[in-house]
């Protein structure tokens, strides 16, 4: 044993196991653990992870009398299939009704009112139908779709890591199989632990292929499995995490595919190029792309649309202008023109996908012979740039269509646009369609609901619902019908406006909801999450659900933003088998900076101090399996706020839960220990003090920097062991690092509990100021502190006479009320009144506008403290 490990584990006695992690008090008492399997995992390391047993709260809670329910109220309210399910990020099916919450869908797709939405029977968030054989008593399958085929690869990756014995070849095989074959009709989204579990499985049984039977083979590397492989990852959502592994094994299908297997090389079909191709360009790769398209340009030849539209739109993607134009200017060579179509295309594509800044690559680059763009691409491309507020970069384009003092019938409609963009008025765009009708052989007739709605979205682009408001008053003026499309624009307006009336009222009468979500997903997102977010979440519960039903049934994408504000709202209602559902199936299908959104809404409710301990608890719990890549700051953060609740035996479960944490990024930094001592010395827990204090004597990650030491000595100060104290300060005198003034501060704080503490507190004011020791109020206060925690009435009231002159500046209000609530007994406390009264009349006049309130050593000023952080 090295030295440095032996004098950490000697530093002090040692109470319990070293590896203890604390038990949960009375109110949170431990569940039976039990271990998930290990591809039950979304983090990219394969943690132990733990669940309660299976329970129904409901149930439970019927049967239950007083101490029992107390006992229990501290336990998750998730199942333990609920628990599974969540960190497995896949939709749930129960097979028991919680508070009859299970609605049935109706196949048909028939129009809600809206108005009787409040007299429907009470539900929850989701209404699903139930699977057959859950209504007949058989349960639910153990494996879920997107479970298929994880459970053996992930076996294997163990192997590979603990050097164990690999899962069977015929196991391996049948596994990477299904995991395909589950996903043609629904490819949903590889996340990067999916993606590497692929590409580790491929390599292994590529290693071992001549090993395989003929039927192994042919699941792995026969044609249709290989072209299966290239479809699923071409059709699936590839999380930019997991897009270089993706496009890795999908090059090692395509080589396959290529690969001479007795009936020549390069025999692979053109479905199979076309989907690599699409692959390659739309993950950021358009040069390999390229490069394939040249090497089988033969067989590729005539294919609708051109592979080659393709690559132009990869290159666009990734702002490449050069190799746009070095690829528009080799397409001739290959028998393919970029014509005006091919660019009207293209730009409507990128329009469509909302890329602004490959729209204007694409529009800037130059076409076969020359060719100006369309007419209708122009003014597509303008309207666009108008609603992104980049009409500097329009104005040129404009300019090329409307050449003259007004517009002709063509352009009418992007004149208005333009010219509202530049700060016209509903009324004075009015009076100019009468000036260009007066002027002009056409009519207003050329005028359509079309010009209106962009109107419209240009006035919630600039989020100003008064000027949309203006402007659809001009349909009226020019006798025109708002379409389905006005009615969604002007609900988008209300959305911004935080009308929840206006929005609800649009919706009753002029909007379908059940057709919202294939109308405008965007806008079926912010409507949701605005009524999520509103102060009559509560009463508006049902019309919430009634939208979201047609998402979930379709298993339609929703934005962060919206599950995180659906997630606040569940979690405030304490409905977390409801949050469970809503975050099972979604979780994995989006980045990290997505998650981040979310995990705040959980984050934020722990936090919440107004929020009962179990709820709280019950949040943590739910956001230990469902965001375990978080950070240490995060989960410190979560940690203090247990301490903030006085509840520091749930804290240090949230310390323990970080030091088991496998990844070692993801373990106690040397600022969650001295938060972690500094709540201990705030809730005097000496229990959890000595066990937190063996965890730090055996992490050897962890550098034993003043800070850490100091919230030590500040611990067992607050735990009536001064003793340790002592012996911590005198590790700091030893350290490298050395004390700091908050050191000083922290031993006087010590001393007013130490059997010698007078003397000490003497002394080592002595030396500071021998030292030359810069001395603050805060300092010196404590100094004051500990001769008055000691009873040491003369010293303490010559030390603050002495204030002025020790440290230049003199006692205030504070100052007394220090010493009146740091002197025990209220004797001595009666005193310091009476010499205060007579020394500092003015400051004691202060205090006593101040209320006090009682404690077991006399009466304390309340708001009067002086805390040391450390």
């Amino acid at each position: 044993m090295s030295k440095s490990v032996e004098a950490r584990i000697n530093a002090e006695p040692t109470s319990g196991s070293f590896f203890a992690v604390p038990r949960p008090p009375s109110a949170c008492a431990a569940p039976r653990r039990e271990t998930l399997p290990a591809y039950a995992t979304t983090s990219s390391s394969l943690t132990t992870l733990t669940y309660p047993p299976p329970s129904d709260p409901v149930f439970e809670s019927s049967q239950l009398s007083g101490s029992a329910r107390s006992r229990q109220a501290m336990q998750s309210h998730l199942t333990r299939r609920v628990f599974r399910a969540l960190i497995n990020n896949e939709p749930l099916s129960f097979s028991r009704c919680r508070r009859n919450q299970l609605l049935t869908i109706s196949p048909a797709r028939v129009r809600p009112s809206l108005s009787s939405l409040p007299h429907v029977q009470s539900r929850t968030l989701f209404a699903f139908n139930l699977d057959p054989r859950a209504a007949s008593g058989e349960g639910l399958p153990t494996t879920l779709t997107s479970e298929k085929g994880l459970k053996p690869m992930t076996d294997l990756k163990r192997s590979l890591e603990d050097k164990s014995r690999a899962p069977p070849n015929n196991t391996l095989v049948n596994a990477f199989k299904l995991f395909f074959e589950t996903r043609v009709d629904s490819p949903g989204v590889i996340n990067s632990f999916q993606a590497r579990l692929l590409s580790m499985t491929w390599k292994h049984l590529k290693a071992r292929q001549e090993e395989l039977d003929d039927n192994d083979w042919h699941n792995v590397f026969s044609v249709d499995s290989l072209e299966r492989i290239l479809f699923v990852f071409s059709e699936a959502q590839c999380l930019p995490e997991s897009r270089e592994t993706v496009l890795k094994l999908a090059r090692y299908a395509y080589l396959e595919l290529c690969a001479d297997h007795g009936f020549g090389p390069n025999s692979i079909s053109r479905p199979a190029l076309l989907v690599y191709i699409n692959l390659l360009a739309m993950n950021g790769n358009p040069e390999d792309a390229r490069q394939v398209i040249i090497n089988f340009g033969g067989q590729l030849r005539g294919a609708k649309p051109s592979p080659w539209l393709t690559v132009l739109k990869g290159f666009a993607l990734k702002d490449d202008r050069r190799q746009l134009r070095k690829v528009t200017q080799e397409l001739e060579k290959y028998g393919v023109k970029f014509d005006q179509a091919s660019h009207e295309e293209l730009v409507d594509i990128l329009i469509a996908q909302d890329l602004f800044k490959a729209v204007q690559t694409v529009h800037e680059c130059p076409m076969t012979g020359n060719a100006e763009p369309s007419l209708t691409a122009k003014k597509a491309v303008i309207t666009y740039a108008i609603l992104k507020s980049e009409t500097a970069w329009a104005k040129p384009i404009y300019q090329s269509i409307c050449e003259g003092p007004s517009p002709n019938q063509e352009t009418i409609g992007v004149s208005l646009l333009w010219e509202a963009a530049q700060g016209a008025s509903a009324s004075s765009l009015g009076e100019k369609v009468k000036l260009w009708t007066a002027t002009n052989s056409w009519t207003k007739d050329g005028l359509t609901i079309v010009d209106i709605n962009n109107l419209l979205r240009y006035a919630n682009a600039q989020e100003n619902p008064q000027l949309a408001t203006t402007f659809l008053s001009l349909a009226e003026q020019w006798g025109l019908a708002p379409d389905e499309q006005t009615h969604l624009l002007q609900l988008e307006s209300a959305i911004q406006a935080g009308d929840v009336e206006g929005s609800l009222h649009i919706l009753e009468n002029q909007v379908d909801p059940t057709t919202l979500p294939n109308a405008n997903l965007s806008l079926s997102n912010q409507l949701i999450t605005m009524l999520c977010s509103s102060e009559k979440k509560d009463e508006l519960f049902q019309q919430i659900s009634s939208l979201l039903d047609p998402l979930f049934q379709d298993g339609v994408h929703l934005e962060p933003t919206t599950v995180a504000a659906l997630t606040r709202m569940l979690l405030y209602r304490h409905d977390n088998e409801a949050v469970s559902q809503l975050l099972r199936p979604r979780l994995a299908t989006y980045d990290s900076q997505g998650k981040t959104v979310i995990r705040t809404a959980v984050t934020d409710f722990i936090l919440d101090t107004n929020e009962k301990d179990a709820d709280a608890w019950n949040a943590y719990e739910l956001f230990k399996l469902a965001f375990p890549e978080t950070g240490v700051s995060v989960r410190t953060e979560i940690m203090c706020s247990f301490f903030e609740r006085k509840r520091s035996d749930l804290a240090v479960l949230v310390f323990g839960h970080m030091r088991q944490v496998e990844d070692l990024s993801r373990r106690p930094k040397p600022d969650t220990y001295a938060r972690c001592f500094q709540g201990l010395a705030r809730t005097a827990d000496a229990t959890n003090l000595e066990l937190v204090h063996n965890m730090l004597k055996l992490d050897l990650e962890v550098e034993l920097t003043t800070r850490i030491l100091n919230g030590l000595m500040l611990a067992y100060a607050a735990c009536e062991m001064p003793e340790k104290s002592m012996n911590i300060f005198r590790q700091i005198l030893q350290s490298d690092e050395g004390p700091s003034t908050k050191t000083i501060a922290l031993f006087f704080k010590v001393c007013e509990k130490h059997h010698n503490g007078v003397q000490e507190a003497v002394k080592m004011m002595s030396k500071v100021k021998k030292l030359e020791i810069e001395v603050d109020r805060r300092l010196y206060s404590s100094y004051i502190e500990a001769l008055a925690a000691q009873c040491e009435f003369d010293r303490a009231t010559e030390a603050i006479n002495n204030m002025q002159a020790e440290i230049g500046v003199p006692p205030t209000s504070t100052t007394i009320g220090l010493f009146y609530n740091a002197i025990p007994y209220q004797y001595w406390k009666d005193q310091v009144e009476d010499w205060a009264r007579q020394t500092y009349p003015e400051l004691w006049e202060h205090l006593e506008k101040m209320e006090r309130s009682e404690h077991e050593e006399g009466q304390k000023f309340d708001g009067i403290s002086n805390e040391v952080w450390v």
